[in-house]
């Protein structure tokens, strides 16, 4: 055997694993957690509207803009860009 296994080696170790290592591994190489892509997108519609308050309050205090209405395809236009940054 060399110093560094090769592919067919390290595949007849691996066969000749117990059944109780085997399930171990298997479990270790299996993701445990799923993204809850569902909260991220709900986070982000919050910190949407919340920026949108903020900017507002900001165009108010320095320019004695008033407050336009908030729409909801802006925001839903804005988290899914954010969301789109954050997973690419």
């Amino acid at each position: 055997m060399s110093a560094q296994p090769t592919l067919e080696e390290f595949a007849k170790a691996m066969e000749e694993l117990p059944p109780e290592f085997k399930a171990q591994l298997a479990m270790a190489t299996q993701p445990t957690e799923e993204v809850d892509t569902v909260g991220i997108k709900l986070e982000l519609v919050k910190f949407s509207t919340e920026l949108r308050k903020h900017n507002q309050a900001i165009d108010w205090e320095t320019n004695k803009i008033k407050p336009n209405k908030i729409d909801v395809n802006d925001v839903i236009k804005d988290s899914q860009q954010l969301f789109e940054f954050i997973t690419s």
